[in-house]
């Protein structure tokens, strides 16, 4: 797929000028919208059938990875999007997911439902524009199995209700962004949601470390 094999150049060039914030935020957004791309395509290609639906948030309750700029990228998007209550409210469910997650530890947290801490009273994602790929990339053609898994978290017998082409093709992208970062001198390994947003929120020396090529997030 031409997508796939654009955008591994065009990540390098991207993440080479992204220790600039300006530079991050170019990196990101095309690598966000290269993901939604390649969905797109992917899914038109096999003519795939998708159940998802704006409200339907069984799966957002699952953990959830983020890349470190991925993390400040999103942070960034709150402090433009929230006012202050409604920062001051995702601080503190960030703060209480964060804490259940190191209670719990991650092979726990994965097995569990926890709902995410931008999930909305109305069942809809509160960041859906700057959210991390993570979450563009999940999709069900099943929404029997997401009642399942939602309802059963621990039962790893439970298939995964994405497409596997689709979802090999978004992982693509993802893969390559997070080796132009890497090659770039910049930290790509992913963490837990919580604790990176929550620290790039609230920490601006996480930001300093990364753009120095050092691991930003050390909560």
């Amino acid at each position: 797929m031409s997508e796939r094999s654009t955008f591994d150049s065009e990540a390098n060039a991207l993440f080479r000028a992204a220790r600039e914030p300006g530079g991050l935020k170019r990196a990101v957004v095309t690598f966000h919208r290269r993901v939604d791309e390649v969905l797109d395509a992917t899914i038109r290609g096999h003519a795939v059938k998708i159940d998802c639906a704006r409200g339907c948030s069984y799966c957002c309750s699952m953990q959830v990875d983020v890349a470190p700029y991925e993390a400040f990228t999103l942070a960034s998007w709150i402090r433009t999007h929230f006012d202050a209550g409604r920062l001051a409210g995702a601080i503190q469910r960030l703060r209480h997911n964060n804490d259940r997650t190191r209670e719990a530890g991650l092979e726990a947290r994965k097995r569990m439902n926890l709902p995410c801490a931008f999930l909305g009273d109305d069942g809809a994602c509160t960041v859906y524009e700057a959210r991390p790929a993570s979450c563009r990339r999940f999709h069900s053609t099943r929404l029997a199995t997401c009642i399942a898994s939602y309802e059963n978290p621990a039962d790893d017998s439970i298939e995964s209700p994405m497409h596997k082409a689709v979802a090999h093709n978004a992982a693509v992208i993802a893969t390559q962004a997070k080796h132009a970062a890497r090659d770039s001198g910049l930290d790509g390994e992913p963490l837990d949601m919580n604790r990176a947003v929550l620290e790039a929120l609230e920490n601006p020396k996480a930001w300093r470390r990364w753009r120095d090529g050092k691991k930003a997030f050390i909560l």
